[in-house]
């Protein structure tokens, strides 16, 4: 795995801004600091990094505030969120948000880059996965455009059948098939 993946650090606190960007630095990380909102959204659009380090409190705004917006944006971001302590309401407003996680003092080097290492591992096998899913998704849709009358109403009737919800979207993005399930999941009709 790569080390020189740029990890972005958004944190209001000095000394913890000095010992994550020193931790991750000795583990050959590349890092990147914003000093506040304006900057770390230029960073985020110019260098698009592999991860953000951002603090509860940044730029006197809620972090996963910010996170979530970013997430808006960036949805396979992976964003770890700095907290000056342990908080289970904290905990939960992470993981409700989506995001990878949260370090809290008192802090040791392997625990901040152990922390960034598990969330880039993780962002790279959901990539991976997405990848493969589209793949076997645009595979089947080819064989769908070669197949005969009969293998097409196998085929129509198995995508009707299947239980997880599925739209199919042209290049354009608009929608041109739903199965029943997602039509009971959002009260639409064919």
């Amino acid at each position: 795995m790569s080390k020189q993946d740029l990890v972005l650090l958004a944190l209001d606190d000095d000394t913890i801004l000095q010992l994550m960007q020193r931790a991750l630095n000795a583990a050959s990380y590349e890092t990147a600091i914003a000093s506040d909102r304006v900057l770390l959204e230029k960073i985020i659009l110019e260098t698009v990094p592999a991860i953000i380090m951002l603090g509860e409190q940044f730029d006197n705004l809620h972090g996963i505030k910010i996170a979530r917006e970013i997430l808006e944006r960036f949805p396979s971001m992976p964003i770890l969120i700095y907290a000056k302590s342990e908080s289970t309401p904290l905990y939960k407003e992470i993981l409700q948000a989506g995001l990878s996680g949260c370090l809290y003092p008192p802090l040791r080097n392997d625990d901040i880059t152990g922390a960034v290492e598990r969330s880039l591992v993780r962002a790279r096998n959901l990539g991976d996965w997405l990848r493969r899913e589209v793949k076997r998704t645009t595979a089947s849709l080819e064989r769908r455009a070669t197949m005969s009358e009969t293998e097409l109403k196998r085929y129509d009737f198995m995508f009707a059948n299947i239980q997880d919800g599925v739209i199919i979207l042209d290049e354009m993005g608009c929608i041109q098939m739903v199965n029943e399930a997602m039509e009971l999941a959002f009260d639409l009709s064919r």
